[in-house]
């Protein structure tokens, strides 16, 4: 739904569309080029002398009467060869449609990562409205303990009130996570292009996800640059203002060009006569204020500054790589200790509770444990959450996109 109806991807497709377009345009210049025109022109007849004639020839006086005067020609031009400046243009048209298919494919990549983190904050979300709720639940149950016990004179009335403001903080807590949960689903909702508001239950990933194995460092960082679309879009441009400099260069050369034309022309219609010509000519551009020599400097500036940006994209992709790489891997490693301190804790609660429950413990103790459950399920969302981001991370660094979102 996503990859229908986003802004940005088709932003990209219609920019794709467009480079193609200028692409056929351009491969005109390769044809020759014909015109048919047809007219129909009133004229006067009169003489106009000019130095050299005799003036005799041209006695009448100038009149007013018209004459009628039609012609018809067809005319048939054709580049023979320009140094290259068509075939400039052409080159730099197609280099720039790759360039535009390597930002669709950036889009696409974008959009991938963009909408599979928002699914995951949606699902840690869920968990997280989960924790609230097993929390308020278990609070709620200490709490009626309590006031039980008190009513039995099995415990102080310090006991009732600190488990009922216990009950009322992890209440608050859940609305707190409940609002979470929909400012997450509406994030999600709005990469579907949707601005509505409602409720809906994302599906848990499945136990695989996130798990393949870690490349190596020059690994990671050579994929990476091998197959980001923004390093070979930008390759493309700068193979497209090569171009540009050898259309611009080309200026300085002549044009070698054949041309022929055929003409009917006459004052009455069905007395027309006809005329043709064939030929070849050749068009030298003498001087034109030094403007040719101003265009090729700015044309050569604009490919080093490319170039330059190609060299300060590779450094930033080896810096997100790296970056990513070790991300994920800390992701990891801190999976383990929180999955154990959860454990530990619900340890904890369950004797702290038993304690409780025999009188030989106190609420103090009771409460303790059951923050420190709450605290330890809520750092496991958490860590789950940050490793399949960084997961996500590492694939958009690292240009991955599945199979499935790829252009068909």
């Amino acid at each position: 739904m996503a990859f229908s109806r986003d802004p940005s991807l088709i932003y990209a497709k219609s920019m794709l569309e467009a480079t193609i377009e200028r692409q056929s345009a351009t491969s005109a210049g390769y044809s020759p080029v014909v015109n048919l025109e047809a007219a129909y022109l009133p004229q006067s007849g009169n003489f106009v002398p000019r130095p050299g004639m005799n003036f005799k020839q041209f006695a009448a006086d100038p009149s007013l009467t018209p004459y009628h005067y039609f012609n018809f020609s067809l005319a048939i031009r054709q580049t023979v060869y320009d140094f290259g400046r068509t075939n400039g243009l052409s080159e730099q048209a197609k280099s720039l449609a790759h360039a535009a298919e390597s930002d669709l494919t950036r889009s696409r990549l974008d959009l991938w990562s963009l909408v599979v983190s928002r699914y995951v904050a949606v699902l840690s979300a869920q968990e997280m409205v989960g924790v609230a709720e097993r929390s308020r639940d278990q609070a709620t149950r200490y709490a009626n303990r309590a006031s039980a016990m008190f009513e039995s004179g099995l415990r102080p009335l310090i006991d009732v009130v600190r488990t009922e403001a216990d009950a009322q903080n992890a209440a608050s807590s859940l609305l707190q996570a409940q609002d979470t949960l929909a400012l997450s689903q509406a994030a999600l909702a709005a990469t579907f292009g949707s601005g509505a508001r409602f409720d809906f239950v994302v599906e848990p990933l499945p136990a695989s996800f996130g798990q393949e194995p870690v490349p190596e460092m020059e690994n990671a960082i050579s994929e990476a640059l091998a197959s980001r679309p923004e390093v070979t879009a930008l390759l493309h441009r700068i193979r497209a203002q090569e171009a540009v400099v050898q259309q611009r260069r080309a200026s300085y050369y002549p044009v070698l060009f054949a041309q022929a034309g055929f003409n009917y022309g006459g004052t009455e219609i069905d007395a027309l006569v006809y005329n043709w010509s064939l030929g070849i000519g050749i068009s030298l551009p003498l001087f034109s204020g030094f403007s040719t020599r101003h265009e090729i400097g700015e044309a050569e500036a604009v490919l080093g500054s490319l170039r330059a940006n190609l060299e300060s994209l590779r450094l930033q992709i080896r810096m997100e790589a790296e970056q990513a790489l070790r991300m994920l891997v800390d992701a990891r490693t801190r999976l383990g200790p929180v999955n154990a301190a959860v454990r530990a804790a619900r340890e904890a609660l369950r004797l702290a509770d038993g304690r409780y429950e025999a009188g030989t413990g106190n609420q103090v103790e009771l409460l303790d444990a059951q923050a420190s459950l709450a605290n330890a399920e809520a750092s496991l969302v958490r860590a789950r959450y940050e490793l399949a981001v960084c997961w996500v991370n590492l694939q958009r660094v690292l240009g991955r996109l599945p199979e499935r979102w790829k252009e068909k």
